[in-house]
């Protein structure tokens, strides 16, 4: 295990690493070093840093995300501030975190609906064209949207 300067003391890895998922023996897939990963995701949660900017001594960024989503989408983090309510500094160091989990979801929920509305549009712009139009290319339907929020009196 590479050792790196970490805001988790010893103590409180010991009370942390028995409830965490993807160890040695469990079924499935086992994280490679669940210290490291947590390291990473706090680091990101309590320096608002972001996963592309995480440090090469934590791995690569991308897989420490997809990681840190599959936990959130599961309800790891709350799950473990939840019993952990005896160490107030890791407590505060967990709430932080599913405070970044409840967000990236938030941002994800969001995205997903901008990207649903988007083909509504296209497919509202298609039929309204007739059924012999082709369906619009992503660059019309881009361009479609502009008509929508600019001011035909500055132009011209």
């Amino acid at each position: 295990m590479q050792k790196i300067d970490g805001v988790l003391r010893d103590d409180q890895w010991d009370k942390l690493e028995p409830l965490l998922i993807g160890r040695p023996g469990d079924s499935g897939m086992c994280g490679r070093d669940n210290r490291l990963f947590m390291e990473a995701v706090l680091w990101v949660a309590l320096k608002s840093g972001s996963w592309s900017n995480l440090s090469p001594e934590f791995g690569r960024w991308r897989t420490s995300y997809m990681r840190f989503r599959r936990w959130t989408k599961a309800d790891v983090w709350r799950r473990l501030a939840e019993n952990l309510v005896d160490d107030q500094e890791l407590q505060v160091m967990l709430e932080a975190i599913v405070t970044l989990g409840d967000e990236h979801t938030r941002l994800n929920t969001e995205r997903s609906i901008r990207r649903t509305n988007v083909k509504i549009y296209g497919r509202a712009l298609a039929s309204a064209a007739g059924a012999n139009a082709k369906p619009a290319r992503a660059d019309e339907l881009s361009s479609s949207w502009v008509w929508l929020v600019t001011d035909d009196s500055q132009t011209g």
